[in-house]
């Protein structure tokens, strides 16, 4: 049973992953974007799909790791490399578009990292939060069995706390991992705190944001249109959460 799941669900994960990407590009903002960020972008792949959509004049990125980072501007990202748990190297009111893509579960302080999406964004700019789900049914069942939840088990490099990992056996950058910790941006080697649907939801709103929606993709152990049908049904369980906040 472990052994057949561990090949089943990275196509499941990728799956719900794919769609909740998808959704974040439907209801992106489309007009009248002039600077778009994207807080953690990685090589930027991600981020060149979103721009498809929008059609930024400029695209802006973060990404502390120089590997990463050096990827993204070759695709012509204007990137920075600084830690975004402090104060951000961006004026106010600068961008139109924020996303964050499977970064905010990675802050160790989440209020001031909303709190400074909420600042670079001008009035009426909008913020995309693509995130796992703390409430998912999956996590939910993991708690049950007093195992580790799915979306927390990499915790500063080390998979623990749920024998159904399965990532488990994947190389690691040891060194990376290592240098990190020391650093203290430890984030950069695992979860730090995800949250739940209700919890990222309360927090947006306090920071300021208005006209927040929440939806969530990827119903576990399902994929597909059914999963998709079982994510409209019941909006707080998928496995990833998509919202999106307006600036006043």
């Amino acid at each position: 049973m472990n052994r057949l799941f561990k090949k089943a669900i990275p196509a499941i994960f990728m799956n719900g992953l794919n769609k909740c990407n998808q959704r974040g590009m439907r209801i992106v903002r489309k007009n009248n974007v002039v600077r778009f960020l994207d807080v953690g972008c990685g090589d930027g792949s991600l981020t060149v799909k979103f721009a498809e959509q929008i059609h930024p004049e400029s695209i802006y990125g973060v990404e502390y790791v120089a590997e990463a980072r050096a990827c993204a501007e070759s695709r012509g990202i204007v990137c920075k490399g600084f830690d975004l748990n402090g104060r951000w190297d961006y004026e106010s009111n600068y961008f139109d578009v924020i996303l964050s893509s499977q970064n905010i579960e990675h802050m160790h302080n989440t209020r001031l990292y909303l709190e400074e999406c909420y600042r670079c964004l001008r009035p009426g700019g909008q913020l995309v939060v693509l995130t796992e789900n703390l409430s998912a049914w999956d996590n939910i069942g993991a708690l049950c069995l007093g195992w580790q939840p799915f979306s927390t088990t990499n915790i500063n490099g080390w998979n623990l706390g749920n024998p159904w990992i399965w990532h488990a056996d994947e190389p690691k950058d040891t060194v990376a991992i290592e240098k990190n910790n020391v650093t203290g941006i430890s984030g950069l080697t695992g979860h730090v705190r995800v949250l739940a649907y209700r919890g990222l939801k309360d927090m947006m709103k306090k920071v300021g944001f208005t006209d927040i929606t929440i939806s969530t993709k990827g119903y576990f152990p399902l994929w597909g249109a059914l999963s998709d049908a079982l994510c409209w049904l019941d909006k707080r369980h998928g496995h990833f959460i998509i919202a999106s906040g307006n600036k006043k």
